[in-house]
């Protein structure tokens, strides 16, 4: 049969749009412009036997089923368990869903697993996809996650981060080859040299409720050959000098490491390897160099647990000194790398996490999950965290375990980081950072008293809630004696007092009682 030019041409249209279509359900499942729903069909028994034993590895069968809203698929016989280290004692779960376990080989849209992330602990729902966004934005290891809805046998269990397994399939579109060692490393992955028995680092045990190794080999296991770990920690253990440098840069992807630190610090990421020594994976690619990937991120944006202020805390001096830190303390001693990584935490402040970069971000993924968060009963059940808290989490300070709403805790890194590269202000001896103002006292009440270390030219201030709202701002008269600042039309709560000392800013946290 003879096809006219004019049939040929239709044809051709019609396959483009069918393959554009496929690859849009290719890609469904890191849906970024709406919340799709996984529903979960599983023996109401294997889901008794999951709930009650929170520490069991065990995949049991179930049925899975995404709902795209333009399309529905089904995946017969998947495997489903809890995934986690302390939200397996949450009462709203995480949960990993496995398309390969049961069928060898099997992948769901180009992948063999995902992650259901219950963000328990955090009132907004979104400090964990921010980070990623964010991120990838720059142009690191790309992981791909997602907002969706999860049903178990027909109830909604709530709002979930949908989130890319760390597995050869990652690897190989992330680096273009996947044969190498990745390491999954859990505190207490410190990188401390005991030696070059490979033996002795397997020994390690991860702290996790779940156990296992603390540099845990995720791919090639039946070789289980962790000499190339070995090498990289032994490399770690050298004097910091030019044999050093040469050396690491030979076995290390140094600016992927320093960016990640610079990405860990700036949004306030502890629970990483420079502060916890935990929550990262290493990659060794076939060039022979190692990479470096942060994960589990929700531990950020301001959530604290020890009672620090992570807005505030000095970027240069961000790394615990409980333990050894051999990665982090023998690549700042570096004057080369330790300038790159401030000229990544610059640009950072600077460009990426700059309000009117990342706001819009920020406004549009609470507009994205609003019905979602809303309508999902299981996250009140940790924290209490209601409604309000979830609109308010936003903007303002929730409680002791969220002190900072996301878009003031942004704000104020944004600025600290800046003021402490610059080297502005005098060191705090009792906490280790540079400060240019007091304010006394603080708490305070109708007023409160503010003194510059160094008065400099025509010094200026104001006063800005957490969603950046000046409620006063004035000149600061000539002297060094204490300026007296009324609070009277200020609501309680936290704000954040800027001042403009000549070329010098300041920043420090107020509350108004």
């Amino acid at each position: 049969m003879k096809v006219s030019a004019k049939h040929k041409h239709l044809l051709l249209s019609i396959a483009f749009l069918v393959s554009c279509s496929y690859l849009k359900a290719q890609n469904s499942i890191f849906e970024q412009n709406r919340v799709n729903s996984v529903y979960i069909e599983i023996n109401a028994d294997s889901l008794d036997y999951i709930m009650e034993n929170v520490l069991s590895e065990h995949y049991f069968m179930a049925r899975f089923i995404y709902d795209s809203g333009s399309s529905r698929d089904t995946i017969e016989n998947a495997g489903f368990r809890l995934r986690g280290n302390t939200s397996r004692y949450s009462q709203k779960k995480s949960y990993k869903i496995s398309f390969n376990e049961y069928e060898a080989g099997r992948r769901y849209q180009g992948v063999k697993k995902i992650n259901l992330n219950g963000e328990h602990n955090d009132p907004s729902m979104i400090r964990e996809k921010l980070f990623y966004d964010l991120w990838n934005k720059s142009g690191m290891p790309e992981r791909r996650s997602s907002f969706v809805r999860l049903y178990i046998n027909g109830e909604y269990r709530g709002l979930y981060t949908n989130l890319e397994e760390f597995d050869k399939d990652w690897a190989l579109k992330v680096y273009g080859e996947n044969d190498g060692n990745l390491y999954k490393c859990t505190y207490p992955a410190s990188m401390y040299y005991w030696g070059t028995d490979p033996q002795f680092y397997k020994n390690i045990n991860s702290t996790s409720v779940t156990g296992g190794r603390a540099y845990d080999l995720q791919t090639n296991e039946t070789e289980d050959d962790y000499t190339d770990l070995v090498q990289l920690i032994s490399t770690l253990d050298l004097p910091p000098d030019s044999a050093f440098m040469n050396a690491i840069s030979n076995i290390l992807n140094v600016d992927e490491v320093l960016k990640a630190f610079a990405w860990d610090v700036a949004t306030g990421n502890w629970d990483d390897y420079m502060y916890n020594q935990n929550n990262y994976y290493l990659y060794h690619t076939q060039s022979g160099k190692f990479e470096f990937i942060s994960y589990d991120t929700d531990n950020t944006f301001g959530v604290d647990w020890m009672d620090i202020d992570w807005a505030t805390r000095d970027c240069i001096q961000w790394y615990s000194n409980s333990g050894s830190r051999p990665l982090v303390k023998k690549l700042l001693a570096i004057p080369e790398y330790d300038a790159r990584y401030r000229a990544f935490l610059d640009t950072i402040a600077r460009v990426y996490i700059l309000p009117d970069s990342v706001f819009p971000l920020i406004d549009r993924m609470e507009t994205l999950i609003s019905a979602a968060a809303i309508e999902d009963h299981d996250r009140t059940l940790d924290f209490g965290y209601d409604v309000s808290d979830f609109y308010n989490s936003f903007d303002q300070s929730i409680d002791n375990h969220t002190p900072y709403g996301i878009k003031p805790f942004l704000l104020f890194r944004k600025t600290k980081i800046l003021e402490q590269l610059s080297g502005a202000g005098i060191r705090n001896p009792l906490f280790g950072r540079k400060e240019g103002i007091t304010l006394s006292p603080n708490p305070a009440g109708e007023q409160v008293n503010l003194k510059l270390a160094n008065p400099g030219k025509n010094p200026h201030y104001h006063i800005m809630d957490q969603s950046g709202k000046i409620w006063s701002e004035g000149s600061i008269p000539a002297g060094n004696e204490p300026f007296t600042i009324s609070l009277a039309g200020l609501p309680p709560g936290m704000y954040i007092m800027q001042v403009q000392n000549g070329s010098k800013s300041y920043s420090k946290k107020i509350i108004r009682k």
